[in-house]
């Protein structure tokens, strides 16, 4: 049985909502944690001793906002999307009604949707770590720290064209400015890392919840 074709917007809503909630809920925990182990991994035990690597000042628990909040909106956003609007779609628009039970054919949606959502997800994940454990991220303009964040995922997730060596490059002039680095459209392994470890999580802890609620409320019924 289908939904009513305006259930799917009023659930994109609700998944919306839920999102900001739970970022506003989560926020100051979440960032404070990926800052704590930013400081013990990667400043106090680095190999670098020259102090490029600044300790990222702790937000406090209840902060409901700051540096990399949207990127962590979008990203609840998306993974809640996925199981609460996209796998209901895909259940009642998928061909092949009747081949298998409704609650593998519920499970097989969820799964997928997940795993889509992913993709997307993954990214956003990993810029939400990188503003929040980024000092100079707060003291910058909106527009600065978008051009950081557009910075951080194109040399996270993108093969670099390789220099060409000519003659201009073997005779640095140090008083101008290297040129930019230029990127090609290919993904980088750091990318499938990424993408592998964050579909391998999502789809196994949203596929798990789902079916449990699933079950527990087909249980009350």
């Amino acid at each position: 049985m289908k939904a009513p074709s305006g259930s799917l917007h009023f659930s994109v809503l609700a998944s919306l909502g839920a999102a900001l909630c739970e970022t506003f809920l989560t926020f100051g925990s979440q960032s404070r944690n990926a800052q704590m182990a930013y400081n013990n991994s990667f400043v106090t035990f680095a190999s670098v001793v020259d102090g490029s690597r600044k300790h990222a000042p702790l937000n406090k628990v209840y902060d409901i906002w700051g540096p990399g909040a949207g990127a962590m909106l979008i990203r609840n956003f998306v993974s809640v999307l996925s199981v609460r609007s996209f796998s209901p779609w895909l259940r009642d628009h998928l061909p092949g009604d009747g081949l298998l039970s409704a609650n593998t054919r519920a499970t097989l949606c969820d799964a997928s949707a997940a795993m889509a959502a992913s993709a997307v997800s993954a990214p956003v994940h990993q810029l939400f770590n990188f503003l929040a454990t980024t000092p100079e991220a707060r003291n910058v303009s909106k527009l600065e720290r978008a051009k950081m964040a557009r910075r951080f995922l194109r040399e996270q997730y993108f093969v670099p064209l390789p220099r060409e060596a000519s003659q201009e490059l073997l005779e640095v002039d140090f008083s101008k400015p290297m040129p930019e680095q230029q990127y090609s459209w290919r993904l980088s392994r750091v990318a499938l890392r990424d993408f592998g470890m964050r579909t391998a999580y999502v789809t196994s802890v949203f596929t798990l919840f789902i079916s449990l609620e699933r079950t527990l409320c087909s249980m009350m019924r």
